[in-house]
């Protein structure tokens, strides 16, 4: 009966060695799925703030079409929103970083700093 008992207790539990395996098998399942999920969440941002920065270039596009200028630099938002052109005017991307608007009668730039703060312009 002491043998039957004492291979019992062998059994129980895992080794270290098999603990050590385990961790190391999801350490390298982490290691490929963090990178991939961070990098979908920022094409997912990319998308869209580009996304929103074609609808202020849409709105600021009838704005120019109405008024044959595009709104001043300093209250280009309001303008939009005062003019009915667009409900709620984004000022910020999808990074939380503030758009960067420059205008005039005939031109503007519509400015994105991204996740990289590399520029994207429209």
């Amino acid at each position: 009966m002491n043998k039957l008992l004492g291979r019992v207790r062998q059994n129980k539990g895992f080794t270290l060695i098999e603990l050590l395996i385990v961790i190391i098998i999801l350490a390298v399942l982490a290691a490929i799925a963090v990178p991939t999920y961070l990098t979908m969440r920022d094409r997912a941002r990319e998308a869209g703030t580009e996304t929103e920065m074609a609808n202020i270039a849409t709105a600021l596009e009838l704005y120019h079409a109405d008024t044959e200028s595009y709104p001043a630099t300093a209250s280009w938002s309001e303008d939009l929103e005062d003019g009915g052109y667009m409900d709620n005017v984004p000022t910020t991307d999808m990074w939380g970083r503030a758009y960067t608007y420059e205008g005039s009668d005939d031109t503007y730039t519509l400015t994105s700093d991204g996740v990289d703060e590399g520029e994207e312009t429209i």
